[in-house]
């Protein structure tokens, strides 16, 4: 439409590489057990699936946030309303605000780091509450969840001050609000994120915070 190369381009080409590294990391991390039971995990390899995991979080958590911010930065090249400006940054840094809080709270879960993916007998050192990954899911997945419809949405309304025919501006209306389709799946797996608090960092009365009792399956 615009034909020229600027940051929502850049922003598109970032978040393909850090979804490119989650997938990697996906791919690792089932490779080496993730997703199966616990007795059916062989020892050796625990902290390679479980190192994958993680880092797989984070780096969807970064793929997702610069995903939204180069959207938003798309529709702020296009629209000449000020208002529809003023919203598109306010749910960018929106996004990234949150973004950036989940991605640090993810990595930075079990002190040391290495305490999320060593289980060796005479590994130290304590994760986080996981219900404290519970509350910021909710919120970041409602936050996403709105970010998407809202992108969804706003582009009926920049298109149709645009001059073109009227079945051209449905046709690319419609092009632009594909983002609202990924709200859906964002409402669909909230039920689902109460089971971090069950499996993730959880404890039992005899061992606290012990390897034994952490998530083999996550959502």
């Amino acid at each position: 439409m615009i034909k020229s190369f600027g940051r929502d381009d850049v922003a598109m080409i970032v978040a393909l590489l850090l979804f490119t590294g989650y997938l990697s990391c996906q791919a690792a991390a089932v490779t080496h057990g993730i997703g199966r039971h616990r007795k059916d995990i062989p020892h050796e390899d625990l902290h390679i699936g479980f190192a994958a995991w993680m880092f797989a979080e984070v780096f969807y958590t970064a793929s997702a946030s610069i995903l939204k911010v180069a959207v938003g930065l798309f529709l702020e090249r296009i629209t000449q309303n000020k208002m529809h400006i003023l919203i598109i940054r306010i749910m960018m840094a929106a996004t990234m605000l949150i973004g950036t809080i989940y991605l640090l709270v993810a990595l930075f879960q079990c002190t040391p780091i290495s305490f999320y993916w060593d289980f060796s007998e005479n590994a130290k050192g304590h994760c986080i509450s996981p219900m404290v990954l519970v509350v910021i899911s909710y919120i970041a997945s409602v936050l996403n969840g709105a970010a998407d419809f809202f992108f969804g949405i706003l582009p009926i309304f920049i298109v149709k001050d645009l001059n073109m025919r009227r079945n051209t501006k449905i046709v690319v209306a419609a092009i632009l609000g594909f983002a609202a389709i990924g709200s859906l799946s964002t409402l669909v797996r909230l039920p689902y994120v109460k089971q971090l608090g069950t499996y993730k960092g959880g404890k039992n009365k005899h061992l606290p915070c012990t390897k034994r009792e952490r998530s083999y399956s996550q959502n």
